[in-house]
């Protein structure tokens, strides 16, 4: 693994700091050094150089929630989905595999480094031939090209709870039930958990978002055995009533939120919880759901929603869902009113807190060198700036490059904005 020196870039530091003209050196997996360029220093032998000529250098993106195993939902037509969702469900594990093996260079060649996989193709407890933490392994061992990948292995969820038959789900009902449902996932090697506290949106009208699914005393069990073996633990909530529910558990972050409201935010502040809001979900299905559940969704006020979580200062991560790309999630946030400065570190810095990676997000000495390299000021422009991404660094190897041969991959333009 080669040096690398950047020198002459300007520099997003993830923590919402800006400093220009900088040199950066990377040795082996970690940032050496940030500093002004000094003249008459000799560069080791071996070093790659990088003139930067003024380009933006800053963390790699950290999806905080996404499905590397569903990306079909984003060429499948309205009319065909349900006729693909069963042929999905019925795939070989050989298949989906390889489906996730692709999506995974597909988003390394954006720009993401991290993704939180939080959830897999479908198989019951005991038929797992394939999860995510599969694909973890893979990319951590060279096999494949992708973003290092945070596995939450199966979801766990009611007997017929949202997920089931459809993605990896560990059926269980009961506090002691659920503790062996996490012990599970964490002998099968995951690095978090995930638990869904209610219905959701892909099987309306036979589920609904606003439908709990878990007790109270079911989402503490799960929440104490995670945090008993230090992993951090997720839910899907997206009623207003979850979320509270699942705060006073002691999960660590929610996701979607859809139909909280203002007391829902407030109590996520006074909890200390993460939110990632996923928003061009609740964008899209607004704009493309059964008219009942457009009204549901476009009366909660997601948007106002999360802006009041921004503005009390709750941890906001950038997180996709299935469909989507980062640089779609980022603008409608964006779009939403979050400022573009948050919105960077809601998928750096900010997401490297929430998924627990105190080793990354930020550009400083001894963090891990996983970096993008701009042709354009971000904080100006979003898609000017990604469709001019030159290279991708993961753990200091330099995987994707514009103008150097030896770099096994090309970036890749995102892809126009999926309505």
């Amino acid at each position: 693994m080669a040096r690398i020196a950047f020198h002459n870039v300007n520099v997003i530091d993830g923590l919402g700091g800006v400093i220009r003209d900088m040199t950066v050196t990377v040795d082996g997996l970690s940032i050496e050094s940030i500093g002004p360029a000094t003249p008459g220093v000799e560069t080791p032998p071996g070093t790659l150089i990088v003139d930067g000529r003024g380009r933006w250098l800053m963390p790699g993106l950290i999806n905080c929630h996404y499905h590397l195993c569903d990306k079909w939902l984003r060429s499948t037509p309205a009319n065909e989905y349900e006729a693909a969702r069963l042929s999905r469900l019925h795939a070989t594990p050989g298949a989906h595999a390889l489906d996730a093996a692709a999506n995974a260079t597909w988003v390394l060649r954006q720009g993401v480094t991290t993704v939180r996989d939080l959830g897999g193709p479908g198989s019951a407890a005991g038929q797992e031939m394939y999860t995510n933490v599969d694909i973890r392994d893979a990319v951590e061992s060279g096999e494949i090209a992708g973003p290092r990948v945070i596995a939450s292995r199966l979801m766990i969820a009611m007997t017929g709870g949202h997920g089931t038959p459809w993605f990896g789900v560990r059926e269980a009902d009961g506090p002691d039930e659920i503790r062996k449902a996490v012990r599970e996932q964490l002998k099968g090697g995951a690095d978090c958990i995930k638990i869904m506290s209610t219905g959701g949106l892909s099987n309306y009208p036979h589920e609904s978002p606003d439908t709990d699914e878990y007790t109270l005393e079911e989402l503490s069990a799960g929440a104490e055995e995670a945090h008993r073996f230090n992993r951090l633990i997720t839910t899907h909530a997206m009623s207003d009533s979850a979320v509270r529910r699942a705060i006073r558990a002691g999960v660590d972050t929610i996701e979607h939120a859809f139909l909280t409201t203002p007391e829902g935010v407030r109590a996520m502040a006074d909890g200390g919880v993460s939110f990632v809001p996923t928003a061009r979900v609740a964008w899209r299905m607004v704009r493309n759901s059964p008219p009942a559940l457009a009204a549901l969704l476009d009366g909660a006020g997601h948007p106002d929603r999360v802006l009041e979580a921004v503005e009390l200062g709750i941890p906001v991560g950038v997180g996709t869902d299935s469909r989507f790309t980062m640089l779609e999630e980022m603008e409608t946030l964006v779009e939403y009113g979050v400022p573009v400065e948050t919105v960077l570190r809601g998928a750096t810095g900010t997401a490297a807190a929430i998924c627990g990676l105190e080793d990354s997000g930020v550009i400083e000495p001894g963090k891990r060198a996983d970096l993008v390299l701009l042709r354009t000021n971000p904080l100006e422009g979003l898609r000017s700036a990604f469709q001019g991404l030159e290279m991708v660094v993961k753990a200091g190897e330099l995987l994707v490059a514009s103008d150097h041969s030896d770099a096994p991959l090309r970036p890749l333009p995102p892809p126009d904005p999926l309505v």
